[in-house]
């Protein structure tokens, strides 16, 4: 059926010959007018991506932005140690629904807090070694 109407108009247009130069200018235009426009597109998206870089690139030598930099790393400087290893057997510990029926909320973000962020002490202090606790079975003395 498409077919049909295809090769319909075309015979159509064959016939007519004002009609067959009205299309072929109508689709020239058409063409031309696709082809501006998806120029403009590019030239828009290439300026405003230009414009975007320039801004970033200012803002970010500025000395108000260095400041505040300079700020923040001292600020970063103070916060503990990140523990991931003691962090995520926490939050494997947390994901259940018992430990927050059986804690409150406040304690359970206390523990993940403190397994999370709290340093340990590398040093071993007299016979008080964490490091040999960790290690050593007490019960029997082996390794575990």
């Amino acid at each position: 059926m498409k077919h049909i109407i295809a090769y319909e108009f075309l015979n159509r247009l064959k016939r007519n010959p004002k009609l067959l130069r009205k299309v072929k200018v109508f689709t020239a235009i058409g063409v031309v007018v696709i082809f501006v426009t998806g120029a403009l597109a590019i030239w828009a998206g290439v300026t405003a991506i230009d414009y975007l870089a320039s801004s970033a690139n200012q803002a970010i030598q500025s000395p108000v932005t260095q400041g505040h930099i300079e700020n923040l790393k001292s600020d970063l400087e103070g916060l503990p140690n990140f523990q991931p290893v003691n962090c995520w057997e926490k939050v494997q510990a947390l994901l259940g629904v018992q430990p927050w029926l059986e804690r409150s909320a406040l304690e359970n973000f206390t523990n993940l807090k403190m397994a999370c962020f709290e340093q340990k002490s590398n040093l071993c202090r007299g016979n008080d070694c964490e490091q040999l606790k960790e290690t050593f079975n007490t019960a029997e003395g082996n390794l575990i």
